[in-house]
């Protein structure tokens, strides 16, 4: 019987940022890793990140207007769901 064990997701990520920091699949999961570690602040900024990459990231809108909800921003969280439905996510 073989035995799985887990990566190291955070250590992929930065594996993958070292060679290219543009890299919007970690850095999208680089958001949720600091927003499961408690900043969502850092989530939204590595989130605005993202969507200058790519605009179209799929679920990054949705994903930025449960940030704002978390933080209270109901602004913020109207303008990303707004996002969101012209992007078709």
């Amino acid at each position: 019987m073989t035995t799985f064990e887990r990566p190291d997701t955070a250590r992929l990520v930065r594996l993958r940022l070292a060679e290219n920091a543009d890299d919007v699949d970690a850095l999208f999961v680089l958001a949720a890793l600091r927003v499961q570690d408690g900043d969502v602040k850092s989530g939204l900024t590595i989130l605005d990140h993202v969507l200058r990459v790519d605009p179209q990231y799929p679920g990054a809108w949705r994903f930025k207007a449960k940030l704002h909800r978390m933080e209270g921003d109901a602004a913020g969280e109207r303008l990303a769901e707004a996002r969101a439905e012209d992007a078709g996510q």
